[in-house]
């Protein structure tokens, strides 16, 4: 007779035979687990990344190049991101060192570089204007202005550039100047296939008269090879200077003497200072108590002239004078 066993068709084996029988079985399964996650991997990575990238291009704003573009948050929270001639700009809030809030830039060129700049600190909206446009002539690539306001009286916008050499990311500045300098992206004003930063030259603000009367000449700057480059002496700018001078021989005429500065200032660079010191010394405003700027007679230290090395011009038409040569818009 059978046993139950040797009827169901078990056959009885050693122990020994089933805990082989059972390593073989793990290691198998083991084997098979790692090639399957081995497999599948490369999917999952490349499903991740698609989604990423989808959510990226949904997020993000196409703009036009070559034009000045503000971004100013809702919150410290909200994070933007820019598409400008498949250059990828990413805004979003930083905060200093400090505890102040700053706006913080990330820009992806379209070969894959990335860059960051942070803001100024000092104004409590961390806000900041930006564009992509054609800067450098020279160079093969676009480059991104950056401008930054830092509030106070009369004061400051920081105006950076951002271009792309030989596969690193370069900073060139332009300082900081009074106010919104930078309503439009810079365009070539003389023909030269250039784009101008025709700014406003800060020099003048306070040297003749309280600020609400101020007259400022231009300054005009180029991209080139990658460094900022003052360009306002070469005589293919006359038109913007012929423009302002008109602009401020008519407050001159009025006696406003920071218009006088700013008129003799322009008629300097077409050559024409000698007519135009005559028309000032004709108009200016004799009866002032305002301080006329202070002449060093030695060099500055840290900006500051050593004690009694100072002169304190008494009269206008002497401190136009030395002042237009301090700055360089005529000779010594």
């Amino acid at each position: 007779m059978k046993t139950p066993s040797e009827c169901a068709g078990f056959n009885s084996v050693p122990a020994e035979a089933d805990e082989a029988e059972l390593r073989n079985f793990f290691r198998t399964f083991a084997i098979a687990s790692v090639l399957l996650v081995i497999a599948i991997v490369p999917f999952v990575v490349a499903v991740v990344r698609s989604t990423s990238s989808q959510a990226e291009t949904t997020e993000a704003e196409t703009a036009p190049a070559a034009t000045m573009l503000s971004w100013v948050p809702k919150d410290d929270a909200e994070t933007k991101t820019f598409l400008i001639e498949n250059y990828a700009l990413t805004l979003s809030t930083h905060v200093h060192s400090n505890g102040e809030r700053a706006a913080f830039l990330r820009v992806r060129a379209p070969t894959g570089e990335s860059t960051s700049i942070h803001g100024q600190v000092g104004y409590p909206i961390p806000s900041a204007g930006f564009g992509v446009g054609k800067l450098d002539g020279k160079s093969g690539t676009q480059q991104v202005i950056v401008t930054s306001y830092t509030g106070g009286l009369h004061c400051c916008t920081k105006i950076t550039v951002l271009e792309l050499i030989e596969g690193k990311w370069r900073k060139l500045q332009l300082g900081m100047w009074d106010g919104d300098p930078l309503h439009e992206f810079p365009s070539d004003v003389d023909g030269d296939a250039t784009a101008d930063f025709v700014l406003k030259d800060d020099r003048f603000d306070y040297a003749f008269a309280p600020y609400t009367e101020r007259h400022k000449p231009p300054r005009i700057f180029n991209i080139e090879d990658a460094r900022v480059v003052e360009v306002g002496h070469f005589a293919r700018y006359d038109a913007v200077y012929e423009a302002d001078m008109n602009r401020s021989q008519a407050g001159c005429l009025k006696h406003k003497n920071a218009a006088c500065a700013a008129f003799v200032a322009n008629a300097s660079r077409l050559g024409r200072r000698e007519w135009a010191w005559d028309i000032m010394l004709a108009h200016y405003l004799r009866s002032t108590d305002w301080d006329f700027p202070t002449k060093c007679r030695v060099a500055r230290v840290n900006d500051l002239c050593p004690p009694g090395q100072a002169d304190q011009f008494r009269e206008f038409p002497d401190a136009l004078a030395w002042f237009l040569t301090d700055t360089g818009y005529t000779k010594p």
